[in-house]
């Protein structure tokens, strides 16, 4: 199993919070808080999980996941896309290409248990 997870999140309090969940319990995390250089560290790194917040400045994280899924190298990387726009999964089919979608904030243990899923996979 690669226990590798890469969290994209421009928020520093949230990225820090799920980077100690995860190393916690004993993931290597690689924090990212820009779209373009996620694409990049995906690329090169290959985590097991990629871990895509929803609201990010500049390429959003909509367009991250759709430029991972359509990049050979990417493509079979699981991804859990965060947000707090509640509605956001409704009104936007290209969301459905991640492999989970949940609503900030997130309860620790809900994410711990769908990142294990996900990578166990």
């Amino acid at each position: 199993m690669n226990n590798k997870i890469l969290v994209v999140e421009d928020s520093h309090d949230t990225s820090n919070a799920l980077k100690i969940l995860f190393e916690y319990n004993k993931f290597s995390v690689i924090q990212c808080f820009e779209s373009q250089q996620a694409l990049d560290i995906a690329k090169q790194s290959k985590p097991g999980l990629i871990i895509l917040d929803f609201m990010m400045p500049g390429l959003s994280g909509k367009d991250v996941l759709v430029m991972l899924k359509q990049d050979p190298k990417t493509k079979d990387i699981p991804v859990i896309m965060l947000t707090a726009k509640t509605d956001a999964l409704k009104t936007n089919a290209a969301l459905k290409a991640c492999d989970k979608f949940m609503t900030k904030p997130f309860d620790n243990k809900e994410v711990l248990k769908e990142a294990k899923k996900l990578l166990s996979r």
